[in-house]
């Protein structure tokens, strides 16, 4: 019989996980973290083994299928969101040093556009399945699992923002009962990269 189970992400999964991560939004994450120098995916690289943070191993969930990983996932609320500047800030500076305000900028400029959460507001983010594990249902079942593993109380409800570029996405959380809030219009672009519009979508909890 196959075995789903989803399981607090370690450091040492830092090859997989990252890509991962990476995959849920490739544009966004390069607008804000690529330079001349470095890609999003070398600066992920540097948070995700760090303690702390949004992009950091111990913020994630990791989905394995017959003991393989095959997907990671990130659920918090806005309590949890708090911590997340001084944490990322701080990896910001040690990974860019001197080059740090102008990801600093970006960085905030994206969060003007794909917003924290706010009281009694969970937010699913990062959600991420192998590609050749993608249409088999594990997308459901990591989603499920996340909301699950997230700290609820009655009045909460689940929160999302997916790009209008990625309509595979869409299509899955609208089948899991998530509606379109609003459409944040995008007009972020830089050198490296852009960000695209995207959709707030929220489902109520049920309890």
């Amino acid at each position: 019989m196959e075995k789903i189970e989803l399981r607090k992400s370690q450091k040492s999964e830092v090859a997989i996980a990252v890509p991962l991560i990476y995959s849920s939004g490739p544009p966004s994450f390069e607008y804000v973290f690529k330079n001349d120098q470095v890609s999003a995916v070398d600066f992920l690289n540097h948070a995700f083994v760090r303690d702390g943070g949004e992009f950091s191993y111990d913020n994630h969930y990791s989905l394995y299928f017959d003991n393989k990983m095959v997907g990671i996932g990130s659920v918090f609320d806005a309590k949890q969101a708090a911590s997340f500047t001084l944490y990322d800030g701080m990896n910001i500076i040690r990974f860019y040093q001197f080059k740090s305000l102008s990801v600093i900028k970006n960085g905030l400029q994206v969060e003007g556009l794909i917003k924290l959460p706010k009281r009694k507001e969970i937010v699913l983010a990062h959600l991420g399945i192998q590609p050749d594990m993608q249409g088999k249902g594990l997308g459901t079942k990591l989603i499920d699992a996340l909301m699950e593993k997230a700290n609820k109380d009655s009045d909460s409800r689940f929160i999302l923002d997916v790009s209008e570029e990625n309509p595979r996405a869409k299509a899955l959380y609208d089948r899991l009962g998530f509606t379109t809030t609003k459409t944040n219009k995008s007009s972020l672009k830089n050198k490296h990269s852009y960000v695209a519009n995207h959709f707030r979508m929220e489902r109520i909890l049920e309890l």
